[in-house]
Parts: C-alpha cells; structure tokens; sequence
C-alpha cells in the first residue's frame, strides 16, 4: 500500500492531504464492496428460505395444471387401468372407458410417475386390442372397421375415393361408434376428436350423393389455393 510505511517526518500540508485523500477513497471502496456482500447475503437469505419452503411436489403438479385432489384422482383410475391392462382384465374396450382414453387426454400423465408407465401401459393395450376377435357377420352394413393406422382423411379416400368427405363420416359417427363385439345399438359411443379412432371400431359410411362429393373437392381445392397464397 502506498502510505504502509511509518512516517517518521513531519509532512507537509500537501503530503497530509494527499495522505487522507488516498484513505477516504479505500474507504469508499471498502463501503461499496460491504453494500455488494451485504446484497449477496440477503440473495443468499432469500435462495435459503425458499429452498427450506420449496414444495416440490406442489410446484410439479402446477406445471400440469392439476390439484393434489385431481392427482389423486387420476393416480386412482390410473392404477385400475393399469391392472386391466397389465392382467388382460375385461376387455381392451372396458380398459379405454375406464379410463384409458380419460388418462390420455390428460396431462397429468406426463407427471414422472406416470409417464413410463404409461408408455408401457399403450404397449400392452394395442396388442391386445388387435387379439380381438372380430365377427365378420356382426358389422352392419354401410359401416367400416378400423384397421390400426387408419386415419378419417385415409377411411374416406377408401370408401368415397376422396379423402374431401372425411368431415361426412365424423358427423355421422359424433354420437355412433360401434364396438363389433355384442353389437348393440344401445352401446354408441361419440367421437369428439376426429383424430381419435381406434382398431376394431366400427364407423357408419353414409351414402353420399356425385354433387356432395364434387361440392367437396372444390372447397378443398379453394382451401388450398388459399392457404398457398398466403405463404
């Protein structure tokens, strides 16, 4: 340091100041650096408080946008599902009522004490769903069974040689879904996703007419000039 050494002399007043200039500036410094500790202490306060406060399973559950109370829920059909599924239990039909479909369309789901296994749990239903023995002669007529990797767009370019009409074929089957074992009127079900069919289901093909069909490629050519012009 500049002025470590004893003074043995008697300074001038010019020295003096130049003494205690030098001393009130390391005092400043010295001031600043204790205000910048001091904010990393309360920094460290704060990260302290809320780690020893943090709970950790609350803030997971928000994330997916679910209560304590609905986790719960769902753990429960969660866990009767995956009995079902895992034991071959009723049907692959019974397993998606309850409540395989309901865990699906729920985020809760992507929770890490679900994830896996439901992952696990899809892999052992879709095959058992194809193990389903189907009764040619039970499927009415004017219907359509699902085959795995069907798709309404693909359904409808199979059966109307247009994939255009696949919204006729939803709005018939809204409220009529067929499951071909024990076939009964009573037993429709709803699609509400178009994108959600499933192996084995059986779907009403309504009769359309050559104006509907032409109707329908022509609104799907001007959708498409459309969405091309606006790229």
């Amino acid at each position: 340091m500049l002025y470590s050494q004893p003074i043995e002399e008697e300074l001038t007043q010019e020295q003096w100041e130049a003494i205690r200039d030098f001393y009130a500036v390391e005092a400043i410094k010295l001031l600043a650096r204790m205000d910048t500790l001091n904010l990393y202490i309360d920094s460290m306060k704060q990260v302290k408080d809320k780690i020893e406060n943090f709970d950790c399973e609350k803030e997971l559950y928000a994330i997916v946008g679910a209560t304590a109370e609905q986790v719960n829920d769902f753990r429960r059909k969660f866990e009767e599902t995956e009995k079902k599924i895992n034991s071959k239990i009723g049907t692959p039909d019974d397993a998606r009522k309850m409540y395989f479909d309901e865990i699906t369309s729920s985020s809760i789901r992507c929770l890490p004490e679900f994830s896996d296994r439901y992952f696990s749990m899809k892999k052992k239903l879709e095959p058992w769903e194809g193990d389903k023995i189907i009764v040619k002669d039970k499927i009415p007529e004017g219907t359509y069974m699902v085959v795995k990797g069907d798709c309404l767009w693909e359904i409808s370019a199979k059966k109307y040689d247009t994939p255009n009409l696949w919204p006729v074929i939803w709005d018939a089957n809204k409220i009529s879904i067929v499951n071909p074992e024990d076939f009964d009127e009573s037993e429709y079900q709803s699609i509400s996703n178009p994108n959600l069919i499933y192996p084995n289901q059986i779907l009403k093909i309504p009769a359309v007419s050559p104006e509907e069909k032409k109707e329908a490629d022509e609104k799907s050519k001007y959708y498409r000039r459309i969405r091309k012009s606006n790229e």
